[in-house]
């Protein structure tokens, strides 16, 4: 049995901006603080999520955060001794544009970190406005000036490393800012080729993104004529070929990159990556991974 005052339970509605209908199957997070986690899930058919935290402490701050790449960003203080329904409106994000077979639209992963939970910023107004400079003028530098305003922080992780360190103290971790950049180019097919920055505490680079260095406009072969490319040479293969594109950063190039995998009966499997350059349409090699599978 759980004694009165250890848990806090409450209600969210989510509705959409433009409709006012309740959104079913979304996702948020409640976090402690401003990084613990407390509390995850999704809405039901109405579009209602109960709230139940454990150890609900009442000295503590709770915060509702809403990170999906569809929707605008939610970073929104809640008083969980309110026992009445909290409605959150939730706008779309004009950005975002889904994959189809006539774009590429990918975002970056995330990572996991023991016993923290970083905030996640969508702008570069949610970064220091020092890190927000040196960042800028990172990307100026390596992308070219004529190419920056085809990029957008779509995400990231912000690690407070002494709260960190405080909470995981065998961590030798120097990054603190995991920034998601995406690169768009319709012209091309690209919705949004997303690649990250890691930097340490003052905006020094640690990673460099995935792009070329470069101070020219970027001219790519677009993802229609590398598919018809890619057919004629029997690698692209409807509903089944899978197309991402990488940095290889020996030859400075971007690729276009075809996955093919196939599951045989045998419990065999073959994975084969081909690589075209993005520049000019040219191949560059397969990589072959056979294997088994368990069922």
């Amino acid at each position: 049995m759980l004694t009165l005052g250890c848990y806090s339970q409450s209600t969210l509605k989510f509705v959409d901006s433009e409709t006012g209908e309740p959104v079913c199957g979304f996702y948020s997070n409640i976090y402690k603080n401003g990084n613990t986690f407390a509390n995850c899930g999704a809405t039901n058919e109405i579009g209602l999520k109960k709230i139940r935290v454990r150890d609900f402490d009442s000295l503590a701050t709770y915060q509702i955060s809403v990170s999906n790449l569809k929707y605008e960003p939610i970073w929104k203080e809640i008083d969980l001794t309110r026992n009445d329904t909290l409605t959150i409106s939730v706008k779309k994000n004009q950005y975002y544009i889904a994959s189809s077979n006539e774009l590429l639209s990918k975002g970056c992963s995330q990572y996991s970190f023991s016993n923290y939970y970083p905030k996640e910023p969508r702008s570069l107004s949610d970064l220091p406005k020092n890190i927000a400079e040196k960042v800028s003028e990172y990307l100026k530098n390596r992308v070219g000036s004529k190419n920056y305003s085809d990029f957008n922080l779509i995400g990231g992780q912000i690690i407070e490393i002494d709260e960190y360190k405080k909470r995981n103290p065998k961590s030798k971790t120097k990054i603190a800012y995991y920034l998601c950049f995406g690169y768009r180019n319709l012209e091309s097919g690209i919705a949004m080729y997303s690649s990250k920055i890691h930097l340490d505490e003052n905006g020094n680079i640690l990673k460099d993104i995935g792009f070329p260095k470069t101070k020219n406009k970027v001219s790519l072969i677009s993802l229609s004529e590398i598919k018809k490319k890619a057919t004629d040479d029997g690698y692209y293969k409807n509903d089944k070929t899978k197309i991402a594109m990488e940095y290889f950063s020996k030859s400075n190039i971007l690729v276009w990159k075809f996955v093919n995998e196939t599951y045989n009966k045998d419990y065999t499997y073959l994975k084969e990556e081909i690589f075209y350059n993005a520049f000019n349409g040219k191949f560059i090699r397969v990589d072959s991974n056979k294997g088994e599978w368990i069922d």
